[in-house]
């Protein structure tokens, strides 16, 4: 035998030896470090070096092969920017490659979880995103995969069941871009609530999702499903909504166990939903309405994409329930707008019917009119068919209010009371639309801006009649309103001393009615129109006689100056019949009456009224007249044979303004006497001149104050020589 191979074979086999030794020992070497690793502090604290972006937790774990861990109990949590989000599971294991780790890649081709619980908050603390800089390790996980998910929570909602998911990614740190490999979730048994309410039961859910690589800079937020492919196949059973409201419109809203359904086959590709997708929503609804009685309807909802997105939803309207809809909507084009869900609006066209319930109708008032001087409030139902036209409300549109608190601000006044509105849009000559408003008051009062606790007018059957331009844009410089109202009532005729001459005229009681027909612009300001009071038993004190009768006027209003709320009242008239009147210390008539005119004649509108102009006058006698100079029995006893003389034509001029009243050049005959006179009433003072003449008799009378004085010689030439009161 040779000894020479066998001194070879014994070198071979004891060189095999201790390379099986040290491969035994590094194998060894690898255990203990490895597990040592694993299961003491060593393996979270080089993991965990920044825990306020990233932390990792495990119970226990192990490796028996290099490159291949199981861990259990494992607990991942990260934050970044406003999103917090974590990961738990009974039991992971995958596989490590280690080669790459040389090129500073952690790639892990396999991971295997079990019993998996994740949720994604969003919450007001901001973790910054790492500035982006060279050198970066990269993260490539293949595919994580579970066939054990449990519970997904997204803020307050929250999915659970059997579920599956195939996970994976790609991304490189400080910075870098990331990409989410194509990804699945499935479950079975599906139940997904929010805040405790249930929306689904008994579901099955596919999903398939990919986001594209991309750095921060280049999408961050909603941005990145610019650049995200998704796809979502649902269907299940949905609960019932319970919806219980008050007369005030207050209501509440929680879901209930129902038998509606849902299913969805939704495609979502870079922004857009894909030609194909479907949505059906079918819900039930009980409903309660303020009398307790219940309605049950269901909502049926159909979402449906070609080219175009075309969405319908139908309830059908209860009687006297709280909800109704008929919505049939197509939207050009199928992306979906990101942040500017509003955006949508312009590529929408259809109708929108249906009814609803609001504890407030503030914002109609707002939306219609623009007018800060007309507020719709009050909980109330509104019934509206909408048409849509490329996002905008088009001709055909209306709606109805049966119920609606108004208050409309009108020239330092308030008006308020309920009733009723009705609108509509129609189509204009310039292809805009012609917005209208009508609204009609069963009950109104009406009060003073300054004691709004005293209203001094209540009636019934108010309208209101809003119309706008075509320009929906200058919609409050274009408004137009036209009020109407008759025979309401005025309680006590004295509310309205707050704008007369207390000192010369004013009232001490009786009632009456208010009329009125007014046009106003669109800041509630009168234009033109007509006031009628109609005071019964009226009393009265006039340049310090007390009269009792009744009172009518008829006012006729045209702006002439807003800015100083000055207005023409040419044709305004003054009625008074039944008159009785007494003389201060002296006699009392009865049954005297006057018809006024006043065919030019300008008023303001401020606190006291001011008034003046021409004034034409038919009188039963000129004694009332005498009797604003002197008392009878002061009078030579043939002046008052004028009274018996019959009815007088009285012309002159009245300015009223402030505490002064002025009555010029008046001048009252008929076929028998002549009369003329000019006084000023101001203060506590009296001032003016008096001219009668019957037959050959004649008289002057100069008041000054208290004191009267008669002038029986040269009368005309004395009454001549007195100045004019007013230009």
């Amino acid at each position: 035998m040779n000894p020479a191979p066998l001194s070879k074979r014994r070198s071979i086999i004891s060189w095999v030896r201790r390379l099986l030794i040290a491969i035994v020992g590094v194998y060894v070497l690898y255990l203990i470090a490895g597990n040592l690793f694993l299961n003491t502090s060593l393996g979270p604290s080089a993991i965990n070096r920044k825990p306020e972006k990233f932390q990792m937790q495990w119970a226990s774990g192990s490796t028996w092969w290099p490159g291949r861990v199981s861990l259990s109990e494992v607990k991942l949590q990260g934050h970044v920017r406003h999103t917090r989000w974590s990961v738990r599971a009974a039991r992971a294991s995958g596989r490590i490659g280690l080669l790459p780790l040389l090129r500073r890649e952690l790639h892990v081709p396999y991971v295997s979880v079990s019993e998996v619980d994740g949720s994604v908050d969003r919450v007001d603390a901001e973790q910054p995103s790492p500035v982006p800089r060279p050198g970066g390790w990269t993260l490539r996980f293949d595919r994580i995969a579970s066939d054990s998910v449990r519970r997904a929570d997204f803020g307050e909602l929250s999915l659970q069941g059997q579920g599956s998911a195939e996970f994976g990614f790609i991304k490189q740190l400080r910075g870098g871009p990331m990409e989410v490999l194509p990804s699945t979730v499935k479950f079975t048994r599906a139940r997904l609530a929010q805040g405790g309410r249930e929306w689904l039961r008994d579901g099955t859910l596919d999903a398939r999702f990919a986001i594209a690589r991309h750095t921060r800079a280049q999408a961050q937020g909603l941005d990145k499903l610019l650049l995200s492919d998704i796809q979502l196949d649902l269907q299940g059973t949905t609960a019932a909504l319970a919806v219980a409201m008050d007369a005030q419109g207050h209501g509440s809203f929680e879901t209930v166990p129902g038998k509606g359904q849902a299913k969805a086959a939704l495609k979502f590709s870079r922004g857009a939903l894909a030609s194909g997708s479907q949505l059906r929503w079918q819900m039930p609804v009980v409903s309660t309405d303020p009398k307790g009685a219940t309605h049950t309807d269901h909502v049926q909802v159909a979402l449906d994409v070609d080219h175009d997105m075309t969405l319908t939803a139908y309830m059908p309207p209860q009687a006297h329930g709280v909800f109704g809809l008929d919505a049939d909507l197509r939207v050009t084009g199928n992306r979906i707008p990101l942040r500017d869900f509003a955006s949508l609006l312009p590529r929408t066209s259809g109708h929108v019917a249906g009814q609803w319930r609001f504890s407030s109708l503030r914002w109609l008032g707002r939306f219609f009119t623009k007018a800060p001087w007309l507020t719709l409030d009050g909980a109330g139902d509104v019934a509206a068919n909408v048409q849509v036209v490329d996002g905008k409300v088009a001709a055909g549109s209306t709606f109805s209010v049966p119920q609606v608190a108004v208050v409309a601000e009108v020239m330092g006044n308030r008006i308020q009371g309920s009733g009723r509105a009705e609108g509509r849009f129609d189509a204009g000559a310039g292809g805009g639309l012609l917005p209208t408003l009508n609204i009609v008051l069963d009950r109104f009062h009406v009060a003073a801006d300054d004691n709004l606790r005293a209203p001094y007018v209540q009636g019934s059957d108010l309208h209101l009649d809003v119309v706008a331009g075509e320009d929906l844009a200058a919609l409050r410089d274009s408004l137009r309103a036209h009020l109407t109202f008759k025979g309401a009532s005025i309680p006590d005729l004295r509310v309205y001393n707050r704008y007369l001459p207390s000192q010369h005229l004013r009232f001490d009681g009786g009632s009456g009615a208010l009329s009125g027909d007014l046009h106003l612009d669109g800041k509630g300001e009168i234009g033109r129109g007509w006031l009628r009071v109609a005071g019964r038993k009226a009393q009265m004190r006039v340049a310090g006689m007390a009269l009792r009768g009744d009172i009518g006027i008829d006012t006729r209003l045209r702006r002439a100056d807003l800015a100083r709320r000055n207005f023409a009242v040419d044709g305004s008239s003054i009625t008074l019949d039944n008159i009785s009147f007494s003389e201060p210390g002296g006699q009392t008539r009865s049954g005297w009456w006057a018809r006024i005119a006043l065919p030019r004649a300008r008023m303001d509108w401020n606190k006291p009224l001011s008034i003046g102009g021409d004034a034409s006058v038919k009188m039963k006698d000129v004694g009332f007249l005498l009797s604003l100079f002197s008392r009878q029995k002061e009078y030579p006893k043939w002046v008052f044979k004028l009274v018996d003389a019959g009815q007088a034509q009285v012309q002159g001029r009245v300015q009223w303004r402030r505490d002064t009243l002025l009555l010029d050049r008046i001048d009252a005959s008929n076929d028998r006497f002549d009369l003329q006179a000019r006084l000023r009433l101001r203060g506590q003072s009296r001032n003016g001149s008096l001219y009668a003449k019957w037959g050959v008799l004649s008289m002057g009378v100069q008041a000054n104050g208290a004191q009267n004085s008669f002038h029986l010689l040269r009368a005309k030439q004395w009454y001549d020589a007195q100045p004019q009161l007013s230009p």
